[in-house]
């Protein structure tokens, strides 16, 4: 009896060591119990993502230091809020793309993104009956996020009178389906220098 106990404690811590050291790369930052604050203009929040991608304005959101990073004049600035440049788009309803699990200060490797998701791309990718329910994409789950039963009523209600609409011209005219010959909206691999140096970051914070 003893020996079967043993046999099958051994087993338990087996299986416990495999499927600990063997997970997917996209759960990562899940195992750690990383949960960013979720902004109430963002899609439903998927555990573990740090970064959000504006395609229509090219703008990054930061979860961990609620910061939007924008480009201006060569620079990516971070700010806060968006910049008075901006202030026709409509955080509440952009189309918004939940960014790898992996990925480290995507805007350093921005090339990708803006050829993956070229601004206004998904009126492409999608049928126009589509359009209309989709929020954005997650990358991690590798398809749209949708609007659910009310949720625009609870924004509009939310934002009252405050609903900034587009104008005119700052509608642009959709993409290709191909943009510098890649198929529009499909995720950004995420390479090995795209991903946090944790032993660098450790080596710049070690006092001198």
């Amino acid at each position: 009896m003893k020996y079967f106990k043993k046999t099958g404690i051994a087993i338990l811590l087996f299986l416990i060591l495999i499927f600990g050291s063997t997970g997917c790369d996209t759960t990562s930052y899940i195992s750690t119990g990383v949960h960013y604050s979720n902004p109430s203009w963002a899609p439903p929040y998927s555990p573990g993502v740090r970064y959000y991608y504006m395609p229509d304005i090219e703008v990054y959101y930061d979860l961990s230091d609620q910061e939007f990073i924008y480009l201006n004049n060569g620079q990516w600035i971070f700010s806060y809020s968006l910049p008075p440049i901006y202030s026709w788009y409509d955080l509440y309803n952009g189309f918004v793309i939940a960014l790898n699990f992996n990925v480290y200060q995507p805007w350093m490797h921005h090339q990708f993104y803006a050829s993956h998701y070229p601004r206004y791309y998904y009126r492409n990718v999608y049928r126009n009956d589509e359009i209309a329910t989709i929020r954005g994409f997650n990358e991690n789950a590798r398809k749209p996020f949708y609007w659910k039963p009310g949720d625009r009523d609870k924004i509009n209600d939310f934002k009252k009178n405050d609903r900034i609409e587009r104008k005119p011209e700052d509608i642009r005219q959709p993409q290709q389906n191909q943009y510098n010959g890649r198929e529009l909206g499909r995720p950004v691999k995420v390479k090995p220098n795209m991903r946090e140096d944790k032993k660098e970051n450790n080596r710049i914070k070690r006092p001198q």
